[in-house]
């Protein structure tokens, strides 16, 4: 059972300081991740996760565990959190391979330690301007305030946000087949995380690097950013979110 202690401590903890760590959205189908940004800086951080039946029956295979078996443990999760400075305000499992939470941060410019531009938040006559940085340095930054043992884990995924390594999509797709299967594969293919944020004001623009027709979607006050999860592993200029707006 070794493995899925290690993935139960690791999943929540690295997922939210990163609020979207998409390395560890590689185990489910459906992912979206919210962030509520207010005026003094505190945030409300949401996920919404559940794993494809494809992953779950490969982490059970690993672990030599019953597949029925939940994959989540709600006192190492609260305790990931907590660590990670978190105020857990709601946990969920809608199933064995699903759970819902909500969180609440002092600062979101401070969600990740030792980074100092996962997220920044400027005003200039008015206007507030945050960025989010979605680099493989913020990543591994992320992974190296984690356990050690959690490193395990992150060698599963061999992809080149970790390795450094220059990889096209469909080569670490392909690396994926032969280690894991055809199935896991095309899930990783089609696997988009949806992040959403809601800022308190009317927002001036909306901007993700690297986006198409339809990745962006601005209503009201909030903006939904979908990215395909393979660009986030394997793009090793990585990813900016910027979202201005007028308090």
């Amino acid at each position: 059972m070794q493995f899925i202690k290690i993935q139960k401590k690791f999943y929540l903890a690295t997922l939210l300081c990163l609020v979207l760590s998409a390395w560890m959205i590689f185990t489910s189908c459906t992912t979206s991740v919210s962030l509520e940004a207010r005026q003094d800086k505190t945030g409300a951080v949401a996920m919404q996760t559940k794993i494809s039946p494809s992953v779950q029956a490969l982490l059970s295979s690993l672990a030599g565990a019953d597949s029925t078996e939940a994959l989540f443990d709600e006192a190492q999760i609260r305790a990931s959190l907590k660590a990670a400075g978190f105020a857990v305000t709601g946990l969920k499992f809608p199933s064995k391979s699903a759970l819902t939470v909500t969180a609440e941060t002092k600062n979101i410019t401070t969600m990740l330690r030792g980074s100092k531009d996962f997220i920044s938040v400027t005003g200039d006559n008015g206007i507030s301007d945050m960025r989010i940085k979605l680099s493989p340095e913020n990543i591994r930054k992320a992974v190296a305030i984690m356990p050690e043992d959690t490193a395990l884990y992150v060698e599963l995924l061999i992809a080149p946000v970790f390795t450094g390594e220059a990889m096209t999509a469909q080569e670490y797709t392909d690396l994926i087949a032969i280690a894991y299967g055809e199935k896991i594969a095309q899930d990783l293919l089609k696997a988009k995380v949806n992040l959403m944020f809601s800022v308190p004001g009317t927002i001036v623009s909306a901007e993700m690097t690297n986006s198409n027709e339809n990745d962006v979607i601005v209503k009201n006050n909030a903006i939904t950013m979908s990215i395909p999860l393979i660009r986030l592993l394997t793009d090793l200029k990585g990813t900016e979110c910027r979202i201005r707006w007028k308090e």
